[in-house]
């Protein structure tokens, strides 16, 4: 995800699902006798024919035993991705690979985004084809090389075969032989990259526990220096791969997605209020006050990652896109299936954390007028509307400086419509923490996730099991525990 959640939705894609792939061999031309000649000559033909196919045969099995990276690639790539059109490729997580959320999965950022393109006055941004290669809960961590076994992705695999998109390119994520994505390599099968769009950072906060806790902690008293500690580490991750994915397709111009805020009814750590058919509840008491908490602390708390990112695409020279100051975090519509309690054909509940098929069409429309301004250090976003015709969107573009830097604020001012803000109540915060306060709405965080981590079987955050096991035993203590158990299991 962006800053999603997979749980309570296993019911909706049985696995009895069949794991469809396609797979690109390599073939030797057919080796024919050589017509005419002696008997001699057809013998050594025969000859060579069968050493031919059995040096065939013995390098299949040598590769195989090797275990052959044979690209197991969705169709985009196999039947006119590879040609020489020039196009926009999508690189990273469910902001760009957003299907699943949606109120209807076939309306894709991909498609919307090709509309987008075709609608432009520019010829050039006109005939740009755009390409997905993003994939649901991509990090910086996994972004190179993801495994399934560390961070699957079958539930979307297997949800997209049963959306029905027109293209075939839509049905299949791009996946190596032996189960791995590799989001670089795939990227240098494509021809003629003029843009590649990435979007990462959401999922590092999201599904990593390190980080996680890092940020957590660090609302205690005199620990905000962990804030900049996971910025920094962020940074360089991110920085590494902007780097492969730059020597992927040297020709491409690059463009960098910040995330949007979650819904102010979402909690990153207690999700949505809904229930297991994904009805809307209420009376939450613990899932309301976190969500309280954390509307408030979020952007504090990220805002360093993303004026690491600020400065990286400066440093680069690359457009981006900030959809923390587009989307509205007190209207529905701007996320997930577009209402709370909504469940899109898929069987998916609307989620806080996700975009929708009207924030979608944002990120599109901000996108197109990225590439068609061309490559330059600039930070876009949006202003939106909703009128009675639809959501109207102006598009609003600041220089990428040292200034605009020092100013940021993840999340910015809100920046929907009149309607949403009557719904919000006007642009003051609902409330304002002074210091202390602040310690305290910490502490309550800290408490409310080591709490759900115990009841899961884990440890608390900030705690190293193997750590203490480790001085246990190297003070003896470990030892005599065990010992004095076993004497007792013995004596009873």
């Amino acid at each position: 995800h962006a800053m999603g959640s997979t749980s309570n939705l296993a019911f909706v894609l049985p696995e009895s699902l069949p794991r469809l792939v396609t797979t690109r061999q390599s073939t030797r031309p057919h080796h024919g006798t050589v017509p005419g000649g002696s008997a001699s000559r057809s013998t050594a033909s025969a000859s060579t024919a069968a050493w031919l196919c059995a040096a065939t045969v013995a390098m299949v099995a040598m590769a195989h035993r090797r275990g052959s990276k044979a690209r197991v690639v969705s169709p985009a790539v196999l039947d006119g991705t590879a040609d020489n059109a020039p196009k926009v490729v999508l690189m990273g997580d469910s902001v760009l690979d957003n299907f699943f959320w949606l109120e209807t999965p076939k309306r894709h950022l991909r498609l919307q985004l090709q509309d987008a393109l075709a609608k432009s006055r520019n010829a050039k941004v006109k005939q740009l084809k755009c390409v997905n290669l993003a994939v649901d809960q991509m990090t910086t961590f996994d972004f190179v090389e993801r495994k399934p076994q560390d961070n699957p992705w079958d539930v979307y695999a297997k949800a997209r075969r049963m959306v029905a998109f027109e293209d075939d390119e839509d049905k299949e994520y791009v996946v190596d032989g032996d189960g791995v994505i590799r989001s670089v390599e795939n990227l240098k099968q494509l021809k003629n990259v003029k843009w590649v769009v990435l979007s990462l950072g959401g999922n590092d906060v999201y599904l990593n526990a390190e980080v996680k806790g890092k940020l957590v902690s660090s609302l205690l008293p005199q620990s905000e220096g962990k804030r900049k500690e996971v910025a920094q580490e962020f940074a360089k991750r991110l920085k590494g791969v902007l780097e492969k994915v730059k020597a992927g397709a040297p020709d491409a111009s690059l463009i960098l997605v910040v995330p949007y805020q979650p819904h102010q009814d979402f909690s990153l750590m207690m999700g949505a209020p809904i229930n297991d058919e994904g009805k809307r509840i209420y009376g939450d008491i613990l899932g309301d006050g976190t969500r309280v908490l954390e509307r408030q602390l979020l952007p504090d708390l990220v805002n360093p990652m993303v004026i690491e990112m600020i400065a990286l695409g400066r440093e680069m020279g690359c457009p981006i896109i900030d959809l923390s100051q587009t989307l509205d975090p007190s209207n529905e519509e701007h996320y997930g299936t577009g209402e709370i309690g909504k469940v899109n054909e898929l069987g998916t509940p609307w989620s806080g954390a996700e975009p929708s098929d009207v924030s979608s069409d944002f990120t599109a429309q901000l996108l197109a007028h990225a590439i068609a301004e061309g490559s330059k250090a600039s930070v876009y976003r949006g202003l939106c509307r909703q009128e009675e015709r639809g959501w109207t969107m102006t598009v609003k573009e600041e220089k990428n400086d040292w200034i605009f830097e020092k100013d940021y604020r993840f999340g910015g001012k809100p920046v929907s419509s009149t309607i949403s803000r009557k719904r919000q109540g006007g642009e003051k915060p609902m409330f304002k923490l002074g210091a202390f306060d602040s310690f305290l709405a910490g502490a309550g965080v800290v408490i409310l996730i080591n709490i759900a981590l115990l009841l899961q079987g884990g440890s608390p955050l900030g705690f190293d099991r193997e750590e203490f096991e480790r001085q246990l035993e190297s003070q003896g203590l470990k030892e005599k525990i065990t010992t004095t158990a076993t004497a007792s299991k013995t004596t009873t």
